[in-house]
C-alpha cells in the first residue's frame, strides 16, 4: 500500500498513555465529570446511510458461539435444532442506532437529519416510532434492508439481506434530499456521521461527495467533525478497501476526522498494511494497533474498541483507556454504535482524546447493562460506581 500519513510526524514518540483501570482513570474522570456537566452549545448535524429492521433471537442452548460453532459442524450433512427464545423486531442498522444514542447522551438538546434507507414508498411505522422524536428531519432513500440477529453470551451472528442497500448512492440523496436542502443542512451541521461503510458498496463516494460539497460552499476547514465507522467489512474486497482510504486524504483535509473500528475490523485493516495483530487484544497491544493504523491511514483520530476498553490514536499522540466491561450484558446489539454515538458526542464538546473514549465506553457499558442509552449525567453515575467497586450488570 502507497498510503502513508503525512500527519505521522506529529504522533508523539513518548509512548502511549494507557489508563489499565478504574483507579488509573480518577483524575480523568474528575476532568469528564467538570467538562460533561457543562451546557453545550445545541448544534445540528447529519447522520446516515443505512437502514434495517432486525429481528432478534436469543439461544438458549448452546447459549455462547463457542459451543455453538462445533455444534454446527458437526451437524454438517444432516440437521439440527436449538431452543432459542424470538425477542422481536427493531428498527436498526448502525445509522439510525447511532442518531437515537447521539439524542439520547444530549437528552434531545441537539438537532439530528437522518438521511437512509427506511423506507422505499415513505417512512416505515418502525423507524417513525423510533426516530421521529429523536431527530428533526428524516428522508428515506431507499428500502430497509433486514438482519436476524443471533445474539450469544460471547458474541452475535448477524444474517443480513442486504439487496436494499445498493441503492443508497450519491444520486439518491440528491433526488431524495435536494441539493439546495442539503447545501443548507451542510452550511448548520456541526457533524456528519457515516457509518456503515461495509455493507453500503456506494458510501465511498457519497463520503467525498459530502466533504466535496462543503469545501465548494466555503466551509473552513476543519470546521465539521466527520464521524465514520466501517462496521463489518469482512466481504468487501481488497480493492474497495483501498478505494476508502484514497479519499481520506480529501475529507481530513476538509473534515476533522474520526475513523472508528472494532478490533475485528482493525485487525483486518491492518492485514491491508501487512500488520500482524490478529488475536492480540490486551490494551499495549490494541494501543499500538490504533498508532500502526494511524501512521499509515490519512486521519485525524484512529479509534480502536474491543469490548473492555478503546485506543485512540490522534495528532498528539496515543491514548488507551480502559472500559467498565460487563461479562454478561443484557443487549450487545448496538453497543459499538453507542461507543460511536459517545465518542462523536465527546468529540462536539472539545473533550480530548482520552475523555472522547471515556465517553464511548461508558456509554457502551451502560447500554449494554441497561438496554438504554445514557445521558451525560448517567454516564457520570456510572463512572462513579465503577471507581468504587460497585458497578453491576444490571442498571435500571
Amino acid at each position: 500500500m502507497k498510503f502513508t500519513n503525512p500527519m505521522i510526524q506529529s504522533i508523539s514518540n513518548s509512548g502511549p498513555q494507557i489508563y489499565r483501570d478504574a483507579d488509573s482513570l480518577a483524575p480523568l474522570m474528575e476532568t469528564f465529570r467538570a467538562n460533561a456537566l457543562e451546557s453545550g452549545e445545541r448544534c445540528s448535524g447529519i447522520c446516515g446511510f443505512d437502514g434495517f429492521i432486525d429481528t432478534f433471537v436469543r439461544l438458549q442452548s448452546p447459549a455462547s458461539m463457542a459451543e455453538f460453532g462445533p455444534k454446527v459442524a458437526a451437524a454438517a450433512g444432516v440437521a439440527t435444532s436449538y431452543p432459542a427464545y424470538h425477542l422481536g423486531e427493531k428498527f436498526g442498522g448502525n445509522g439510525p442506532l447511532l442518531a437515537a444514542a447521539l439524542n439520547d447522551i444530549h437528552q434531545g438538546a441537539i438537532d439530528i437529519t437522518y438521511i437512509g434507507g427506511i423506507g422505499k414508498d415513505g417512512i416505515l411505522p418502525i423507524f417513525q416510532n423510533a426516530l421521529r422524536s429523536k431527530t428533526k428531519t428524516l428522508y428515506s432513500l431507499a428500502s430497509a434492508a433486514v438482519t436476524t440477529c443471533l445474539e450469544f453470551t460471547d458474541g452475535k451472528i448477524m444474517l443480513n439481506d442486504m439487496a436494499p442497500c445498493a441503492e443508497i448512492t450519491w444520486d439518491r440523496i440528491l433526488e431524495h434530499v435536494g441539493l439546495p436542502t442539503l447545501d443548507e443542512e451542510l452550511k448548520a451541521a456541526r457533524f456528519i456521521a457515516a457509518v456503515n461503510w461495509g455493507k453500503l458498496p456506494h458510501a465511498g463516494p457519497i463520503w467525498s461527495s459530502l466533504a466535496s460539497r462543503l469545501s465548494e460552499l466555503g466551509m473552513p476547514a476543519k470546521s465539521t467533525i466527520f464521524f465514520m465507522d466501517l462496521a463489518e467489512f469482512e466481504t468487501r474486497p481488497l480493492a474497495d478497501r483501498e478505494d476508502l482510504l484514497g479519499r481520506l486524504d480529501s475529507i481530513t483535509r476538509q473534515c476533522e476526522t474520526l475513523l472508528s473500528f472494532n478490533l475485528k475490523e482493525a485487525w483486518q485493516m491492518a492485514e491491508v498494511f501487512s500488520g500482524t495483530f490478529h488475536g492480540r487484544k490486551d490494551a499495549d497491544s490494541v494501543a499500538e494497533l490504533a498508532e500502526f493504523l494511524k501512521n499509515r491511514i490519512v486521519v485525524d483520530r484512529i479509534i480502536v474498541h474491543p469490548n473492555d476498553g478503546a485506543a485512540c490514536s490522534g495528532n498528539n499522540g496515543t491514548v488507551y483507556v480502559a472500559g467498565p466491561y460487563c461479562s454478561s450484558p443484557l443487549i450487545s446489539t448496538g453497543a459499538g454504535d453507542n461507543f460511536g454515538a459517545g465518542c462523536l458526542a465527546g468529540a462536539i464538546r472539545g473533550f480530548d482524546d482520552a475523555s472522547i473514549l471515556l465517553a464511548g465506553n461508558c456509554a457502551s457499558g451502560h447500554f449494554v447493562r441497561s438496554g438504554h442509552t445514557p445521558s451525560f449525567t448517567e454516564m457520570i453515575q456510572l463512572m462513579d460506581a465503577w471507581s468504587k467497586g460497585s458497578l453491576v450488570e444490571r442498571l435500571a
